[in-house]
């Protein structure tokens, strides 16, 4: 028998406005993958209805309109076009659109603003998508206090709360969860106390002096973190408290959101973790206190140089020209001199001793 996912959710569900059926954690996963969309030919200041906003996506030519996270985007725009469809999501209004994607600074950044029949906003956050800056940049959250994307995030809830007066809800999945939960807690008290819920759908920790600080515990009650059981993404660094969740994938494919199961408006949850699950999350966490911030740092930078040097700006021109790229990367090994190969190296040897990261379980090897 076929599990319940977000497509069935929308047939069950999607014939009741939000003015009738408030808001709940399905509606903002599908708010949150509608993030991944290129709203640009949206009016960024004038609110826009959905529907319409599709109707102007859907004249993009594919390569922008598939631009994204690979593994996902067909669904994402599949999804959306279904959402337009009814009434639940048809009307709601589209404004606010930002992305800023600069390899200087080495940022990745979107957000949208969704103005909903309940008369509450939902800000948007996008998770990471197919470029290497943007997967160099979550890397960073492994040895940086504050990554660009944050204080994009922060600026982002800010000038839309000023701008848009109304109870605000935000939300994102991946990255878009971390910066949810970011900008949440970073907004000035006159806005956060207009927050009804922060999203977090599988997005990646922080520091354990950020979840104790005062401005993360002044809203943890409003913060509801989503992790698959098996899943990866959801708890690395330091994590707070996080419901459990089935997918029908496995492992790490089950950050993969359309593949969460769902019963009416609520996930199906588990308790606890799985084996697997456990495993790998001890193994990543073990590996990343197994090395020192510098080293960390010094890792990214190595192995993002190596990935750079194939000319590459997305994960998909990495896979288009193997052979290049290969050749282009291992040219960069080797003119990269003896110190930084030994450390980049020595890292490795972390992250698959160490760490653990090759251990037998019922689940299979991971």
């Amino acid at each position: 028998m076929k599990k319940a996912d977000i497509f069935d959710y929308l047939k069950w569900r999607g014939d009741l406005t939000f003015a009738q059926s408030a808001p709940n954690e399905v509606d903002a996963l599908i708010l949150s993958i509608l993030a991944y969309l290129d709203f640009s030919p949206v009016d960024k200041h004038k609110p826009v209805q959905f529907r319409e906003a599709m109707r102007l996506i859907n004249e993009m030519p594919d390569e922008v309109k598939y631009d994204g996270p690979c593994l996902i985007m067909h669904s994402v725009v599949e999804l959306a076009n279904a959402a337009a469809a009814h009434p639940r999501f048809q009307e709601m209004g589209v404004c606010r659109f930002v992305d800023i994607t600069e390899e200087e600074r080495e940022i990745q950044f979107a957000a949208v603003t969704f103005l909903l029949s309940d008369n509450t906003a939902f800000l948007a956050f996008r998770g990471t998508d197919n470029t290497l800056v943007g997967w160099k940049e979550d890397l960073n959250m492994s040895f940086t206090e504050e990554i660009p994307s944050q204080v994009e995030a922060v600026k982002y809830a800010e000038h839309t709360a000023r701008q848009v007066n109304m109870p605000l809800r935000l939300g994102g999945h991946s990255k878009g969860g971390n910066l949810a939960i970011w900008a949440g807690t970073h907004l000035k008290p006159e806005y956060q106390q207009r927050i009804l819920a922060i999203y977090n759908n599988d997005g990646p920790g922080f520091r354990e002096s950020f979840l104790k600080s005062d401005i993360y515990l002044s809203v943890r009650d409003r913060i509801f973190s989503y992790v698959p059981e098996s899943s990866i993404v959801g708890v690395l660094m330091e994590h707070d408290e996080y419901i459990t969740i089935r997918s029908a994938n496995s492992s790490i494919l089950q950050h993969n959101p359309f593949s969460w199961m769902i019963l009416g408006p609520h996930f199906v949850c588990r308790e606890g973790r799985s084996f697997s699950g456990r495993k790998f999350e001890k193994a990543i966490n073990t590996w990343i206190s197994s090395m020192s911030v510098e080293e960390r740092e010094e890792f990214v930078e190595n192995v993002y140089d190596i990935l750079a040097s194939s000319d590459a700006k997305t994960i998909n021109d990495l896979d288009k020209t193997k052979i290049k790229s290969f050749l282009s990367m291992q040219k960069t090994f080797r003119e990269m001199g003896v110190k930084k190969q030994t450390q980049l190296l020595l890292s490795l040897s972390k992250v698959f001793f160490n760490s653990d990261v090759l251990v037998n379980t019922p689940d299979g090897v991971i």
